[in-house]
């Protein structure tokens, strides 16, 4: 007599846990069995998705199936619908045969179908394919559904580094910027812009700050590098016909278009600026930065161990030339010079009052002419509102005003554009250049007193190429430029001392005299040491 297998499935834990489905099945299939005087053999209960039959509960059905040896008289394989046994109709047809082989008739007990029977395989074709057609519609809507919510700048998903997921009073959800990663991310962005470490130390550097904390896997940190959702724009990806594009999101950004745009150059290779990019212990502050005096390589720093256990730190070259210096002689020697090039009091005050008077001469081309912009522009404005009247009286006709309306639009963009090219001329650039400058005049207390990072941030922005170091003194071919214009104003001032000169620039006599010209790169540079 065929002994009957119960096959119970349910989709979801929550309704394994919560709901009364498999309760409910087998309750079915066990009358069933009483009705027609079937044994029940064994039952199998699980809850996972019919879209394939890689289901625990199911694989462990067929390996008892294949320890069976006297299967002669055949069983039953039962469940309530088709849906149960499967939603992939492809899958399904071949799994009926792999069971017939084992003398196995699956049976689906609210939609019978005796299979013997030709006619009755077009119901079991509706049956599979029903489920299946369902499935593949409900993923479509959630996928539209999830594109038209990414066109409208939401981000769909778990919340990426730097972020957490939130939900609003209205049961909207959004992300926001996380407490703890997003200062850290925000931090590590900034340090790829200024280019004193690479990638990997920079991510090194983060991992130590965050201790442990946050989700700052090194795959996690470079994919955050590299995902323009940290800017404000969400991705489209291209569908059909469509091409992919950018959308502004919803969410707050942590940084801006322009240090996204400026990492992602450096991470390709576009902007390279050359500067050492090394890890420096406290002690080596100028590691990477000296070049060797005999041979011209760069100079390595380490430390040893003297007799007593303390270790003498070094500044050193790899070649056969044997340059070697005390880091502590050259430590003290380049703050020594250092605090010889600050700036005398009152100094700082005559260079903002040159540069702001000189930065006045030389906008006021480019004032003129964004004056003259905007005066276009309100001009265009009002003509396009005096065509919207004349149209809304029936003074002038349609066609006429939407050519109107088009020619205008397009000359108010054009112009637009052009305003936005030109730099806003503002009010606080005094401020910004004086809180700038305050910084700079205290350059050598902040290098003595400042962590390595600041110091070697220091160092780099002052010193655009090299230091050599002869066991006295420090030289350099040039220095930023803003640093030498405020450091040859400020030797005019202390006047010259005999046996006292502490001039980076002895290296080099042709350093060009510098004008008080505000160039743009002038004020970046003096931004950037500041």
């Amino acid at each position: 007599m065929r002994k009957a297998d119960l096959y119970i499935r349910v989709s979801t834990d929550e309704q394994a846990d919560k709901g009364y489905s498999q309760r409910d099945q087998e309750d079915r299939l066990r009358r069933y069995c009483e009705i027609k005087g079937i044994p029940v053999r064994d039952v199998y209960i699980e809850d996972h998705s019919a879209k394939s039959f890689k289901r625990p509960e199911w694989q462990k059905y067929l390996s008892n199936l294949r320890k069976t040896k006297n299967n002669k008289a055949g069983s039953i394989i039962l469940f309530t619908k088709w849906d149960r046994f499967s939603r992939n109709a492809g899958d399904a047809y071949q799994m009926i045969n792999q069971l017939r082989t084992h003398g196995v008739e699956p049976v689906a007990i609210e939609q019978p179908l005796d299979l013997t029977i030709p006619e009755n395989k077009i119901m079991l074709a509706f049956y599979l394919a029903s489920p299946e057609v369902e499935n593949d519609r409900r993923a479509l809507n959630v996928f539209h559904g999830m594109r038209r919510a990414k066109k409208e700048g939401r981000y769909m998903g778990t919340a990426p580094l730097g972020y957490i997921n939130k939900i609003t009073e209205g049961k909207k959800k959004f992300i926001a910027p996380h407490d703890f990663e997003a200062p850290l991310l925000k931090w590590a962005f900034e340090q790829i812009v200024s280019n004193n470490f690479n990638t990997e130390q920079i991510w090194k550097m983060v991992r130590e700050k965050a201790d442990g904390k946050g989700r700052f896997s090194k795959n996690n940190f470079w994919v955050a590098v590299r995902n323009p959702l940290y800017c404000g724009k969400i991705f489209i990806p291209p569908y059909k016909e469509e091409k992919g594009y950018f959308v502004k999101g919803q969410h707050e950004p942590l940084i801006s278009e322009k240090t996204f745009a400026d990492v992602q150059d450096i991470l390709d290779g576009r902007k390279r600026i050359v500067k050492p990019k090394i890890v420096a212990m406290d002690n080596l502050p100028l590691r990477g930065f000296l070049k060797c005096p005999k041979c011209e390589r760069m100079l390595t720093g380490s430390a040893s161990k003297g007799k007593m256990g303390v270790y003498y730190n070094y500044y050193h070259c790899t070649s056969a030339c044997g340059v070697r210096f005390k880091a502590e002689t050259a430590n003290e020697a380049f703050l020594k010079q250092l605090r010889y090039m600050s700036p005398k009091e009152g100094m700082i005050d005559v260079f903002i009052e040159a540069f702001i008077k000189d930065f006045n001469n030389k906008t006021k081309a480019q004032n003129t002419e964004r004056a003259n912009i905007i005066g276009e522009i309100d001009a265009l404005n009002k003509r396009y509102q005096n065509a919207l009247l004349k149209n809304a009286d029936g003074e002038m006709a349609d066609d006429d005003f939407q050519e109107v309306k088009k020619l205008t639009k397009g000359k108010i963009e054009v112009l637009e554009r052009r305003l936005n090219d030109l730099a806003v001329v503002g009010t606080e650039i005094k401020d910004l250049v004086a809180s700038t400058l305050k910084k700079v005049a205290n350059i050598d207390r902040r290098y003595e007193n400042g962590d390595i990072e600041e110091k070697r941030l220091i160092v780099s922005s002052m010193f655009p190429d090299f230091l050599e170091f002869d066991g006295t003194r420090h030289r350099t071919p040039r220095l930023n430029s803003a640093i030498a214009l405020i450091y040859q104003n400020n030797s005019k001032l202390q006047g010259k001392k005999k046996g006292t000169s502490l001039s980076f620039l002895d290296l080099s006599q042709e350093v060009i005299p510098l004008g008080l010209e505000p160039r743009t790169p002038t004020l970046k540079v003096l931004c950037s040491t500041g």
